[in-house]
């Protein structure tokens, strides 16, 4: 395969391989956003077993049968299923883990006392929040924003409001946990991410954008 004609899901698998971790992990996550991406279905079903789902839309008026049409989708195509932020729908769902916000980290430990077969997965903003993860029974962080994205605008207005390669580095260096680059992330610019550290990536809009 010719690189200019690799997915973004061969680019993380890339990474994931030059990060050595886990072999039962994901390489990449595509979180869901009905805004963001209209229709996360087709996403889905484009999707390798290799990449996770992450079902996010929070505000979506019908987010629990939402839900339940792409946790069938998932299940068809053995690809895992997590819930942001809702262990209660996660159990609903029968999900395969749930996500949580970088504030509500602290909720891992009775989350992996109540569900010890879940895949548990953190937001991660900073150095100081991924080395207090590293005392946590989550699984791998989401390090956001890396590059400018279209979720947070003003991210293109203060480049300094991102990661960026020598944030994320430090952020990598700082944690004991698999680390997943979220923010921003495209076929183009996912490819720098080599020599960062990370376990792969994790994108809304990426996996549709060329």
């Amino acid at each position: 395969m010719q690189d200019q004609d690799a997915t973004l899901s061969d680019i993380a698998r890339r990474l994931n391989q030059d990060y050595g971790g886990p072999q039962d992990m994901p390489v990449a996550f595509f979180i869901t956003d009905a805004t963001a991406v209209p229709d996360p279905a087709a996403v889905i079903a484009a999707l390798p077993r290799d990449v996770a789902v992450i079902f996010r839309d929070y505000d979506h008026p019908h987010r629990a049968d939402l839900g339940y049409h792409l946790r069938q989708l998932c299940r068809d195509k053995g690809v895992r299923f997590l819930v942001a932020g809702d262990r209660d729908l996660a159990e609903t769902l029968m999900a395969d883990g749930v996500h949580l916000p970088e504030v509500a980290m602290a909720r891992a430990g009775d989350l992996r006392r109540q569900c010890p077969d879940y895949l548990i997965t953190a937001a991660c903003h900073d150095s100081a929040a991924a080395a207090r993860a590293g005392g946590l029974p989550i699984d791998a962080l989401l390090a956001a924003p890396t590059f400018p994205t279209q979720s947070h605008p003003e991210t293109f207005k203060a480049p300094q409001t991102t990661l960026g390669m020598a944030g994320l580095k430090q952020l990598v260096a700082a944690s004991s946990l698999p680390v997943y680059a979220l923010g921003g992330i495209t076929k183009k610019n996912a490819r720098q991410l080599r020599g960062t550290g990370v376990a792969g990536i994790a994108a809304i809009r990426g996996f549709g954008v060329a």
